[in-house]
This record gives structure tokens, C-alpha cells and sequence, in this order.
């Protein structure tokens, strides 16, 4: 895959953007972790559980909370007037959204059978009007590829929802605390961005615009309402059927995977889609690029993925203490369902850059055929939140590959090329799986502490050892990018 001017200048933009993020990411996702360990000892399993019913539904309404108006902000040529028309739109039609919330409350808190999750949930859906004003100015940052300028309000966002959170809980809030942390974060986020820009939105609505952004927005909404089903469906069936606390211990599994890994596969779709809209017009350029992103994902989410579900026991007890150690076994699989995830995000934002996001929603449909009667199966026979997470594991598998396939044959890369990109990762996370297996064997008598170090240390010197040894050139490159990313931060 050869590098030519245009073409290499946006895959590195796509590369060190994606770099960018995660690093903005990491640093706030950090101080989120370290909150998390804090309210996971003030609070009850019970209290997490409530809370997630919440976080549930908002969930699903965030997916039609500007009806596709913020990617078609980022897809279409942009100008005062298009901007302008998005941001009325998206604060509109997030009143509309607070107001919805609202009113299915009480059926959602019937669904779940907790009738206290109908207050938690108008709490938090406060968090839609208050978000609403800086989403505009985050896509246009993102569209100008200024992923830097977006440290300092995601970092805000997670201090103060953090600190927020603790100073509740530990003025004896309980449940409320997490919620109460949720709004502040997303009111400081709103305000930074607001002065991220000297652009301000023109008091008009433009019509003809609005039409072309609701028209793209309708086929992104698809495959968006597909892949919440998809990434909230175990929430809704381990809700009903497991209780709260079971709950509670299946959303705090999923905490670490999703700050580790599902973090970077976000930050890395905020990156892609608008790199891969600029990339469109020069022939075979998206290729390229998705090529190397595949290959540099793969390298980041690969020993992350395989490294959490080998090393969860001893890590869970020490960070979470043995209150929690029920969720072992859960987080093993959801790292894996995280590792597997992660690789689709970059195929979504091939799809939604070429014009064809409904490719997103078909490619979702099927992976949610296999999913629905394989977690029913988890949750109504088998009772069991370990099963929901590696069931969650294996439909990530069959769906990925899927995804890949497709993504590689709308752009004529060649298979061989993608086996390239991922052959370096898959390799050299295989030795290091293997070395870290045997360390935990070895050292089972140990205290937590010798095998989460030892492990971290062993399994990464492998890692690097085999990346070097088999493709050298991939290692160098990777720093020259995290070198120039930091650069650029």
C-alpha cells in the first residue's frame, strides 16, 4: 500500500487524530476510573443498579436527540448558515427529547420493576437541553479535525463529574450522586465549549438546509438505533430479569472495558468519519486508510482486550475490593466483546463517509438476530450474567468479520491486505496472552499485587519484544505518530 501526498496526509491525520483523542480520552477516562473505584466503596451494588436503568434509557433516547443533525453537520461543506440552522435544530428537538423522557418514565420504571427508576430517569434526562448547546460546537471542532481543542472541556467534563459524584455520596446522596454527577459534568462541558470557538450561531433556519441535514440524518439514525439496541440490549433483559443488584455488578463489569477499550473505538469514530469524508474525493485514498487505521487499532485494542481479561481477578480485588468480585467472570468476556467491537467502528465510519450509512444498519440487524434469542437464552434460562458477556463475545466475532468483509470490498481492498493489517497484533497479543497465562499460573499463590504488576510487565515487554521482532518498521512508525500526536496535543 503505497503513500502518496493527499492521500498520506489524511490517513496520518486519521492516525494522529485518532492518537489526539485517545489521549485526551485517557486522561479524562483516568480520572472517571479513579471515581469509580472511590463511589464503588460508598456506594451499593444496588444504587449502581438503579442508576443504570437511567443511564439505559437515555441511552436510547440520545440516539434521536438531533435526529442525525450532528454527522450531517460534519458530511456537508461548511457554513455559517449550515451551522447556524444545526444548532436551532439540535436545541429544539432536544427540548422535545427532555420532554419524551419524561413521559415514558413511569413505563420504563413498570418495565424494570423499580418504581425508582421513573425519578432517575427526568433527572437525568436534564442532561439533553444542557448538552444540546455544545454539541454544535464539538462537531465543528471535529469537522476542522481540531481534535485538540477538545482536551480541556472532555477533561472538565470527567473532574467534575467525578469529584461531584464522591462529594454526594459521601454527603450520604446515594444513588442521587451519580446523577447529580452526571449533569454538573455535562454544564461545565457545555460552558468550555461554548468558548471553544468565536463562531456563534445567526438567529435563522435555513429550511433547504435543514431538509438535506434530516434527510442524511434519517439514514445515520437507522443504523444508530440498531447498534444502541445492540450495545444496551443485555442492560434491558439483565434488568428485568436478573435485579437490581445483579444489575448493578453487570454495569460496573462493563465499566472497565468500556473505559479501556469501547473509549477508544468512540474516539477513534470521532476521528474516522470526518477524516474519510475529506478522503472521499481523492481516488483509492480510503483504502489507505482504512488499511492502516485497521492495523493501528488492532495494535492498541489487542493486548488491551486480551491483557483485562487475563488479569480482571486480581485487579477487581484490589481496585474494587472482593464486594465486586462477582463480576470477574463477566469482565473477562466483555473485554474480549470490547477487543472484537472495537475494529468495527473504523468499517462504520467507511460506510457513513461514502454515503451509504445504511450499510451500518443492515450489517446491525444482523449481528441483533444472532444477539436477541442468544441473551434471552442468558438471561430467562440460564440466570447468569456471565453467560450474557461471552455470548455478548461470540455474536462481536461473527459480526466484526462481517463487518470487516464488507468495509473491504465497498473500497477493493484486497482480503490479503486486511489479514496484513491485523496479522502484527493478532500475533504478537497470541505470545503475550500465552506469557501472561503461564506468569498467573506460576504465581497463583501470590498476592494481587505480584500478578497485576508482574503481568502488566511480562505480558507488555512481550508484546513489544514480538511487534519488533516480526515488524519492526510498524513499531517505529507507531511511535513517530504518538510522537507527533503529543506534539499536536
Amino acid at each position: 500500500m503505497g503513500e502518496n501526498n493527499p492521500r498520506a496526509d489524511f490517513t496520518r491525520a486519521a492516525v494522529q487524530g485518532t492518537a489526539v483523542r485517545y489521549l485526551i480520552f485517557f486522561s479524562s477516562k483516568l480520572l472517571l476510573f479513579v471515581s469509580t473505584v472511590v463511589l464503588s466503596r460508598l456506594l451499593t451494588k444496588d444504587d449502581f443498579g438503579v442508576v443504570g436503568f437511567a443511564i439505559t434509557t437515555i441511552s436510547f433516547l440520545d440516539v434521536i436527540s438531533s435526529l442525525g443533525v450532528r454527522p450531517a453537520l460534519i458530511y456537508y461543506p461548511e457554513s455559517d448558515r449550515t451551522s447556524s440552522t444545526a444548532f436551532w435544530a439540535n436545541l429544539i428537538i432536544s427540548f422535545g427529547i427532555y420532554g419524551l423522557a419524561w413521559l415514558i418514565a413511569p413505563a420504563v420504571a413498570l418495565y424494570f420493576h423499580d418504581p425508582r427508576a421513573a425519578g432517575v430517569i427526568r433527572i437525568l434526562s436534564l442532561t439533553f437541553p444542557i448538552s444540546a448547546v455544545g454539541d454544535t460546537y464539538g462537531n465543528l471542532l471535529a469537522k476542522r479535525l481540531s481534535f485538540n481543542r477538545t482536551f480541556l472541556p472532555e477533561f472538565l467534563r470527567a473532574m467534575t463529574k467525578g469529584l461531584s459524584s464522591i462529594g454526594f455520596a459521601l454527603a450520604g446522596f446515594g444513588y442521587w450522586s451519580l446523577l447529580i454527577g452526571q449533569i454538573c459534568g455535562e454544564a461545565v462541558a457545555t460552558i468550555i465549549y461554548w468558548f471553544s470557538l468565536s463562531w456563534r450561531p445567526a438567529f435563522l433556519m435555513d429550511l433547504t438546509i435543514l431538509k438535506s441535514l434530516l434527510e442524511y440524518g434519517v439514514k445515520y439514525i437507522g443504523a444508530d438505533i440498531v447498534s444502541i439496541l445492540l450495545l444496551n440490549l443485555d442492560y434491558l433483559l439483565v434488568g428485568r430479569f436478573l435485579g437490581t443488584e445483579a444489575f448493578g455488578v453487570y454495569t460496573l463489569a462493563f465499566r472497565l472495558p468500556d473505559l479501556v477499550i469501547l473509549q477508544f473505538a468512540r474516539s477513534l469514530s470521532t476521528v474516522i468519519f470526518p477524516v474519510y469524508s475529506k478522503m472521499r474525493e481523492i481516488p483509492n485514498s480510503m483504502a489507505m486508510g482504512f488499511f492502516m487505521t485497521t492495523r493501528y487499532i488492532s495494535l492498541i485494542t489487542v493486548p488491551l482486550g486480551l491483557g483485562l481479561a487475563l488479569v480482571a481477578g486480581p485487579f477487581t480485588r484490589l481496585a474494587f475490593t472482593e464486594k465486586w468480585i462477582e463480576a470477574v467472570p463477566a469482565i473477562k468476556g466483555l473485554a474480549i466483546y470490547s477487543l472484537l467491537l472495537s475494529l468495527s467502528y473504523n468499517a462504520g465510519g467507511a460506510y457513513k463517509a461514502s454515503g451509504r450509512p445504511q450499510i451500518n444498519t443492515w450489517t446491525g440487524l444482523f449481528r441483533l438476530a444472532l444477539l436477541f434469542p442468544a441473551l434471552w437464552w442468558a438471561v430467562a434460562s440460564a440466570k447468569s450474567i456471565v453467560a450474557v458477556s461471552w455470548i455478548h463475545a461470540a455474536v462481536a466475532l461473527v459480526g466484526t468479520a462481517l463487518n470487516m468483509v464488507v468495509a473491504a470490498r465497498m473500497l477493493n481492498l484486497p482480503l490479503s491486505e486486511l489479514g496484513k493489517a491485523l496479522f502484527p497484533s493478532a500475533a504478537s497479543g497470541a505470545l503475550m496472552g500465552g506469557m501472561v497465562l503461564a506468569f498467573l499460573t506460576l504465581t497463583k499463590d501470590s498476592g494481587d499485587w505480584v500478578q497485576l504488576l508482574g503481568s502488566v510487565l511480562f505480558g507488555g515487554l512481550t508484546y513489544i519484544g514480538c511487534l519488533w521482532l516480526i515488524q519492526r518498521d510498524i513499531f517505529s512508525d507507531t511511535v513517530k505518530i504518538f510522537q507527533g500526536a503529543l506534539k499536536k496535543g
